[in-house]
């Protein structure tokens, strides 16, 4: 409704004006259309420089309209802002009783503030608090900075924080990167303190002592009480394995270790599980023993007169200039003094079993390049026929052809042939760097051939 103008007339009473009902009537619908307008029908109270709601436990509404903002003389609210404009005055908002102050979305109730629509309050500032902060679940993204006592009942994430005071935290609580400068104490009664890493992560600690007495730093384990000794004790019949020892001084079972002199070892059991061990430049592999510095012997050696045993062999203590060592079919090694030494000949045996009715077969053979010439003594057995021929046979060669020459034979009875040894045909040729003796049988039986060879060199 548009405002009601009361008619004085043109001039003082002229009888031209509205009449004293008519007028009253328009100043009541004036007034009733006032009251009717929400900026008056509001329970606000002005008092210099306060601004009250005057309902019981109302709350105090400040709200600008589309992107307008709030702007009283001398106080600017703007975005998330609110300033005093006048120099050293305070800004004063206050809700009546218990009433809280709200301003868009967020209530200042007493000692609280809480967000209207139940969701998260933002700070997004720095936060400086002098007293004792008390939180619930809480999240802190950025530096959290304290002098005085924090109580964190459910402390969820913390990306960097410095406390100097007494700090509690009751709950699971993740720090980024965490600094003590002190102590670490577990204050509930006979609590753990456990260090744990993530996956495959480890605990890393640059300077640890442990009860007072232990210390590790780098690589060194290391007691801190003087004169105190340093042990590594398993549990029940468990063992302490180490994979590589370097010990300069002390004894183990009484045996001295890195004296002038050492005394005789006298060890019960060594178990070394691991797969390596390399001891003052030998290797111990698997099954394997070598020595590790380059073209070095390897030396096992034993005691006095005592002998050196590999795998059951007893090998002698002795040797003599020219002796040879053999055994004697219990795993028991000696020196002999063999009937001659030779420089350039060769002495061999062998044995081959050349099938009855074949192409030519190989008997011998011996490397072209090394050797000129072969005698052979050729036992010849054919237990079928039960025949037995002994025969020498002569070898030599120029490098292209190879000629041989048999005589001497001695036999039970008469081969297949025109001659006493003709069952097996003998003969010789050169393939691929050697020189071969052949033979091929002239019969159905199988012919076992063992002989004697001494060889020339070229």
């Amino acid at each position: 409704m548009a405002q009601e103008v009361i008619n004085i007339g043109a001039l003082a009473d002229d009888g031209t004006g509205d009449t004293i009902r008519r007028a009253g009537i328009k100043i009541n619908a004036n007034f009733t259309e006032l009251y009717a307008d929400p900026l008056v029908a509001t329970s606000l109270g002005f008092l210099e420089n306060e601004i009250s709601a005057t309902q019981s436990n109302a709350d105090l509404v400040l709200k600008p309209s589309g992107t307008g903002n709030i702007v009283f003389p001398a106080i600017t609210i703007n975005d998330n802002n609110i300033e005093g404009t006048r120099s050293n005055e305070d800004l004063i908002l206050r809700a009546n009783g218990s009433g809280s102050l709200v301003v868009d979305g967020i209530g200042i109730a007493g000692t609280s503030i809480t967000a209207i629509d139940s969701s998260i309050v933002n700070i997004n500032e720095n936060l400086i608090v002098d007293g004792t902060l008390s939180a619930g679940i809480t999240t802190f993204g950025g530096t959290v900075q304290t002098a005085s006592t924090v109580d964190v009942a459910g402390l969820t994430t913390l990306s960097a924080m410095t406390v100097s005071g007494a700090s509690s935290f009751a709950d699971t609580t993740t720090v980024d990167n965490l600094t003590f400068n002190d102590n670490i104490i577990s204050s509930s009664s006979n609590a753990d303190i456990n260090l744990t890493p993530g996956g495959t992560g480890v605990v890393n600690v640059s300077n640890l002592t442990i009860d007072s007495n232990i210390n590790l730093v780098d690589n060194v384990i290391k007691v801190t009480r003087s004169n105190d000794d340093f042990k590594l004790s398993a549990s029940g019949t468990g063992s302490v394995q180490i994979s590589k020892v370097d010990m300069n001084e002390g004894t183990v079972d009484n045996t001295v270790i890195g004296a002038t002199t050492p005394a005789a070892a006298t060890f019960s059991t060594v178990s070394i599980t691991v797969p390596t061990v390399t001891a003052d430049k030998v290797n111990i592999t698997d099954n394997k023993i070598k020595a590790t510095d380059t073209d070095a012997n390897l030396v096992i050696n034993a005691n006095g007169s005592g002998n050196v045993l590999i795998n059951g062999f007893t090998f002698p203590n002795t040797v003599s200039a020219g002796q040879l060592i053999k055994t004697n079919a219990s795993k028991v090694l000696s020196t002999v003094v063999f009937p001659f030494v030779v420089t350039d000949t060769d002495v061999q045996d062998n044995t081959a079993t050349l099938t009855g009715n074949s192409s030519t077969q190989v008997i011998d053979s011996f490397a072209l390049a090394t050797y000129r010439s072969a005698k052979y003594h050729i036992q010849i057995s054919d237990a079928t026929a039960d025949r037995y021929t002994l025969i020498e046979a002569n070898l030599t060669h120029d490098g292209t052809n190879a000629y041989v020459s048999i005589f001497g034979a001695a036999t039970n009875g008469v081969g297949d042939g025109s001659t006493i040894y003709d069952s097996i045909d003998i003969s010789a040729d050169i393939n691929s760097g050697n020189v071969r003796l052949l033979g091929t049988v002239n019969n159905t039986n199988n012919q076992v051939i063992k002989l004697v060879r001494r060889v020339i060199k070229v």
